[in-house]
């Protein structure tokens, strides 16, 4: 089973199945899985035991973006939809089917062809769910974007400092690629000086990246890189967590970011 996230809510799939857990407000669990019959998502408490205990089924935990195409294509094989739905719903059937009679796996076009599907089948099929009085596909809680600090404080000279506990050594090029590849989604012309050593050339990046849930500067990895400074431990833990593998980042997560930072520099 891969572990995607830790917060609900959780997405998974048991033999196929798709399945979430959802935390009630009294900090308990819920459980939902989706309805051969209708394709809404109804209470399936016995599923809770069964994620964490079932060592024989076939169980994945599934990133919202992944959880949607499992939905979808779980409906599309137990021929629900009406209309245009039930048509695309033919088509991206149709692609496993083939795909399974050469006895091969889905090739990385046909499964971006199903996510692209997936996308336009969902909300209308929810839509009618909704409208039906029937539950649609649960989705994610929003939450704040947090943007990682640069440096803890700074003395009385105006020299920064930090009180972190150093990255280990075979985390420190995992977690370097990390914070440098994942999407910019602001940058400045030029480079900024180096705050620790004046002398070097000005070669500290003037950007922001995020992998969806963290905001951090371009500087967070220079800084690391050149004077082993360690980032926030949340945002090393966060990216630990996730393999040091960025998760996809969509375009509206993408504009939350960019609103997020400029809503802390009007602030300050």
């Amino acid at each position: 089973m891969r572990l995607v996230k830790k917060t609900y809510p959780r997405y998974f799939t048991y033999n196929e199945r798709p399945v979430v857990l959802l935390e009630t407000p009294g900090g308990g669990l819920d459980c939902l899985a989706t309805d051969p019959r209708t394709g809404a998502f109804v209470r399936a408490m016995r599923y809770i035991g069964e994620l964490d205990f079932n060592r024989d089924a076939d169980i994945e935990e599934l990133s919202f973006e992944e959880f949607v195409t499992a939905v979808e294509m779980y409906r599309a094989r137990k021929r629900l939809g009406e209309g245009t739905v039930s048509a695309l719903y033919e088509t991206m059937q149709g692609l496993e089917e083939t795909a399974e009679k050469e006895r091969r796996r889905l090739t990385p076009e046909e499964e971006a062809l199903l996510r692209s599907l997936s996308m336009r089948t969902n909300p209308l099929f929810d839509e009618h769910l909704r409208e039906q009085g029937l539950t649609p596909t649960p989705q994610p809680t929003p939450t704040e974007m947090r943007i990682a600090r640069l440096f803890d404080s700074v003395d009385a000279s105006g020299t920064p400092v930090v009180q972190r506990p150093p990255v280990p050594e075979e985390d420190r090029e995992p977690l370097l690629r990390y914070l440098e590849r994942a999407p910019i989604v602001l940058a400045a012309r030029g480079y900024d000086t180096d705050v620790l050593d004046s002398e070097r050339r000005a070669e500290v990046p003037m950007t922001y990246h995020t992998d969806g849930t963290w905001i951090w500067s371009g500087a967070v990895a220079y800084y690391l890189r050149v004077h082993g400074v360690p980032p926030e431990p949340d945002l090393v833990g966060f990216a630990r967590g996730n393999g040091f593998e960025v998760p996809e980042v969509d375009d509206d997560t993408r504009r939350k970011a960019v609103e997020t930072v400029n809503r802390q520099a009007e602030s300050s």
